[in-house]
């Protein structure tokens, strides 16, 4: 992942799909869209209406584009294009409130996923030509499993350390869209394109080969041969810098601990005072 690659925001939900997209090229491609319009959401917030107006006015002039703009969300899916290096390749007003439409159609609320252009657009080429191999092959392509492991794994939230413990059963539900396993458990069917679930074995051996491709570094806090929990880091360089952090945080953790149990023991301390009548001292006051 090089320095200069942009990235795409978009929901975790967009793995189920919706009415209109039912295929894995189609969940990917609203990914795309989704992260298009998220990117000029954001660029909106981050900057005054003078420099949101005049990067807009750059992009209709480069597009050459002959309607107003009136409606917002267009604007944003034109900056966020432009921001996200993402190429249109539509004409007319029609196509670009469907773009927009497309990307309003996701359910939102749940956690998000950012992902790295190349990767996501490595996975939309892949299922591009497996659905037709008239498409392209790409050199360097993902498949459908391992881009919901990776995504999985991307919406969980880090740490102040800069990682997060993930179990298979989080991947396997959030691999499916879902966000929660008891969402995940209490849906009676999944849509056909994630049918049937990733099991504890293909997760495990998809989860070894991102890691073998870089693509995160991965630690196992184990007292045994067995078990534990594992870490997962895209901020960490490697296995052993990740190491540092996990014993960090658990050091900090326990730390943590030990000044609760002191604050407790004053405050039993001074319940048993209390009971027995008799005042606390000068210094435990």
């Amino acid at each position: 992942m090089s320095a200069t690659d942009h990235y795409f925001t978009f929901p975790l939900a967009v793995l189920q799909g919706t009415k209109d997209a039912t295929t894995a090229v189609d969940c990917l491609e609203l990914a795309v869209r989704c992260g298009v319009v998220n990117a000029g959401i954001g660029f909106r917030k981050k900057h005054t209406d003078d420099e949101y107006r005049e990067r807009l006015d750059e992009v209709i002039e480069k597009q050459k584009i002959t309607f107003k703009v009136k409606r917002v969300d267009i604007a944003h899916v034109l900056v966020g294009a432009a921001l996200c290096n993402v190429s249109l390749g539509g004409t007319g007003l029609p196509y670009y409130e469907a773009f927009a439409n497309d990307a309003e159609s996701v359910v939102t609320g749940g956690p998000l996923v950012k992902m790295s252009s190349t990767s996501l657009w490595a996975a939309t080429y892949q299922a591009r030509w497996e659905a037709d191999t008239k498409n392209p092959h790409p050199e360097r392509g993902m498949s459908w499993r391992e881009f919901r492991i990776l995504a999985a794994i991307l919406s969980i939230k880090t740490n102040r350390f800069g990682f997060c413990f993930v179990g298979w059963e989080t991947i396997q539900s959030r691999s499916c869209g879902f966000a929660t396993k008891e969402a995940f458990d209490a849906a009676k069917t999944i849509p056909d394109h994630l049918a049937p679930p990733p099991t504890r074995k293909q997760i495990r051996t998809t989860c070894d080969t991102l890691e073998v491709l870089g693509f995160y570094a991965r630690f196992r806090m184990s007292s045994g041969a067995r078990g534990g929990l594992t870490a997962y880091s895209f901020r960490h360089k490697d296995r052993e810098e990740l190491g540092n952090a996990v014993c960090e945080h658990i050091n900090f953790r326990d730390r943590a601990s030990i000044k609760t149990n002191r604050a407790k023991d004053a405050e039993k301390c001074l319940a048993l005072l209390e009971r027995a009548k008799v005042g606390p001292s000068q210094g435990q006051q």
